[in-house]
């Protein structure tokens, strides 16, 4: 199996630095041009279904890909952004000055460190993962494991994917896979063998105005 994993575009609290988590901004023209750059970049893969976050930016994103692609994009939980609790709706100062002690290494990605009611970056992977591999399962049962997929979620919760897969050293922050809004990275996954063939791959928003 074949994934294409993809934070969604640009919403107006990534300008404004609030924190999103598990609450919705919308997206801005600037996101919508990501989109289409992105569109471009991935038109040529043979992409047969489409697995959106629940969430309206993420949801967004990946009904225009849908579209293109014409398939029905499908919702799933697991691809949810990290729950980042009570820092939800702060900006990153705001944050800062409330939670000091922990508000700055949650932000940085440090891998066991959870937000005040939320979860850590290490249970955002292992969630997405899991997911994957279920995936993996089902298509194999119906001998559609060279499927292309397109998974479109958050930007926390992808860099802590990536973490994992690359390792997951406790030691390591998993802004280290920061990706960029309408970036992407390429996963293959062939039974219980999972590669990162590349991540936060980027080069088509250089097109788009004030990346």
């Amino acid at each position: 199996m074949h994934i294409i994993a993809i934070r969604h575009a640009e919403t107006q609290w990534n300008i404004n630095r609030i924190v999103q988590g598990k609450l919705d901004s919308p997206i801005t023209d600037r996101g919508f041009r990501q989109i289409d750059s992105l569109l471009a970049a991935i038109k040529n893969y043979p992409i047969s279904r489409i697995i959106s976050s629940p969430a309206g930016r993420a949801c967004t994103t990946a009904q225009i890909l849908a579209e293109h692609f014409g398939c029905e994009l499908e919702i799933n939980e697991n691809l949810r952004e990290q729950n980042l609790g009570l820092l939800e709706g702060l900006s990153f100062e705001q944050a800062q000055y409330i939670y000091p002690d922990i508000s700055s290494r949650v932000l940085a990605g440090e891998p066991t460190i959870a937000a005040p009611e939320g979860e850590s970056a290490i249970e955002v992977a292992q969630r997405i993962l899991a997911y994957l591999q279920f995936l993996t399962t089902k298509l194999l049962v119906t001998n559609s494991h060279n499927e292309t997929l397109c998974c479109v979620t958050h930007g926390f919760a992808l860099q802590a994917l990536i973490w994992k897969l690359k390792g997951g050293d406790l030691d390591t922050e998993t802004t280290k896979y920061a990706h960029r809004n309408c970036s992407y990275s390429l996963i293959d996954i062939e039974g219980k063998q999972i590669e990162v063939v590349n991540w936060g791959i980027a080069t088509h928003l250089l097109t788009v105005a004030e990346l």
